[in-house]
């Protein structure tokens, strides 16, 4: 069976929604980070960030979305930014000797459960020790030209699927972009 391509990152509540619904629902995917925008959506996030509006909605929407999953208060650590490349090398690091999932979901676990910053070294750490990873390699992958150079290749790939955010889900061609989309995905991948 041919694997979903998913784009996350680790930044977004909704790639973790979309993520675990996923997962939940046995979907086999190949996971790509997305921490470099393509230059021609760069704009198109630097004004929507900009968006009083929007910011307003994305925590009213947030808030209801995880009170659904017994988590409260998302608004404290949506506001907690991390140098995203590094803990996305971290995880790609770890994806590349087979604990890539493991690594994924505890990784959202310590930064949407527990409210924790995932910039901090001690926190990648700590994850690495619960999924049984060296966790020396995870941090020289943080600090590792040939890493980020990886996710920067990822751009062409979103150029090539359209990608213009997170979570995007992509099977046999088609799109599914949302956390609340996986329902199609998986009609369409049981057709």
């Amino acid at each position: 069976m041919e694997k979903v391509k998913c784009f996350f990152n680790f930044r977004s509540p909704y790639a973790y929604l979309g993520v675990k619904k996923a997962i939940e629902e046995n979907i086999n995917m190949e996971f790509f980070p997305l921490c470099y925008m393509p230059k021609e959506i760069v704009e198109f996030f630097v004004k929507a960030s900009g968006n009083e509006y929007k910011r307003s909605y994305l925590y009213l929407d947030c808030d209801r979305l995880f009170k659904e999953i017994g988590i409260e208060n998302v608004g404290d650590i949506l506001s907690k930014e991390a140098n995203w490349p590094k803990v996305h090398a971290a995880w790609l690091s770890a994806s590349d000797n087979g604990l890539g999932n493991e690594f994924m979901m505890e990784a959202f676990n310590q930064r949407w459960h527990q409210k924790n910053d995932l910039g901090n070294i001690e926190i990648i750490s700590n994850i690495c020790e619960k999924i049984g990873f060296n966790k020396d390699t995870a941090l020289l992958a943080m600090d590792d030209s040939d890493f980020d150079d990886r996710l920067k290749s990822y751009t062409k790939i979103m150029r090539e699927y359209k990608v213009f955010g997170v979570p995007t889900f992509v099977y046999k061609g088609e799109i599914f972009w949302g956390q609340d989309r996986i329902y199609a995905l998986k009609n369409k991948i049981n057709e």
